[in-house]
């Protein structure tokens, strides 16, 4: 008997927030007049992201492999407190 994986709807809606972190990351304007700091920011983005798409899925992602820096970032993207997405255009 074969069996398939199917991700669940919770491991679809982490999924669709790592594909927003990594496209804003990708999108974003201004690159040069980022500091080092929002630029870091801007990569964590996209290797958290990358980490959400792959949550629960076979060999993939478990919250074990997220830091306390991890989850924090994800927090404050959902929240929109972000250096990267609070700072005012120049």
């Amino acid at each position: 008997m074969q069996t398939f994986f199917e991700a669940t709807a919770n491991q679809k809606a982490l999924a669709n927030i790592g594909r927003q972190m990594m496209d804003f990351s990708e999108n974003y304007t201004g690159l040069g007049k980022l500091k080092d700091e929002q630029l870091t920011e801007l990569n964590e983005l996209s290797h958290v992201g990358n980490m959400l798409t792959h949550y629960g899925a076979p060999f993939g992602t478990t919250f074990k492999s997220f830091s306390d820096a991890d989850l924090q970032l994800i927090a404050q993207f959902m929240r929109g407190t972000l250096n990267t997405q609070t700072r005012l255009e120049a």
